[in-house]
């Protein structure tokens, strides 16, 4: 077997956007970050089955600043070609931290997709994710113990995406390869939130950098 990630075009957008004609996927999500391996071996030891396709849903902030030897520049302060080499080697550097995630589907025999998604609000574009592509099934891993949720209030994005996502899409919490299952998971789901428009869809796409095509 073997993978490669690759630039998404307009018709690969088009493709994931339609989603078989815009009907609920099966696949399993999970969003992973720089040391989410124990995250994707829950999901892959919890939730899938056969014909279950798993994909890899990493978001990656826009680079604003580059590190330079007198501290971070702006992009403005750069040349063009300064800005285009640290973006590409920020680019191999997210295409080298998926190649031990994709290995690992690889090992269990598990086909496997990535998608890659520039953003700053790492929870809205999950949840858009969700309603965009109709993702019914979401794995994301928190750093947060269950104990520590326990004492302290407010959500980390795991909890934060669990408790609004619509109803169709139960989304797993993991830490320390354990599901933390929370008690007060959600409140009611807005009956419309399958409801956007083509121009919300499309903003939200142009977002997406990367798809991983497992062969």
């Amino acid at each position: 077997m073997s993978w490669e990630i690759e630039e998404i075009g307009e018709d690969s957008k088009s493709e994931v956007s339609n989603n078989d004609g815009g009907g609920i996927t099966n696949d399993v999500y999970v969003a992973v970050g720089k040391n989410d391996l124990h995250v994707l071996q829950w999901a892959l030891d919890h939730t899938i089955s056969p014909g279950i396709r798993i994909c890899l849903v990493h978001i990656f902030p826009p680079i604003t600043y580059i590190p330079s030897p007198v501290g971070k520049l702006s992009k403005s302060q750069l040349s063009r070609e300064q800005v285009q080499a640290y973006i590409n080697q920020e680019s191999n550097r997210r295409k080298n931290l998926l190649e031990k995630y994709i290995r690992l589907c690889n090992d269990a025999k598990v086909a496997v997709d990535t998608v890659l998604v520039e953003s700053k609000s790492p929870a809205k574009t999950l949840l858009d994710l969700i309603t965009v592509v109709n993702v019914t099934s979401l794995v994301i891993g928190t750093k947060r113990s269950l104990s520590t949720i326990r004492v302290k209030k407010g959500h980390g994005v795991g909890e934060y995406v669990q408790k609004n996502a619509p109803d169709f899409c139960q989304v797993k919490v993991v830490s320390e390869g354990k599901e933390i299952k929370n008690e007060h998971v959600k409140g009611s789901s807005n009956p419309t939130s399958l409801v956007r428009s083509k121009q919300t869809d499309r903003n939200f796409f142009e977002c997406m950098c990367f798809s991983g095509k497992f062969n």
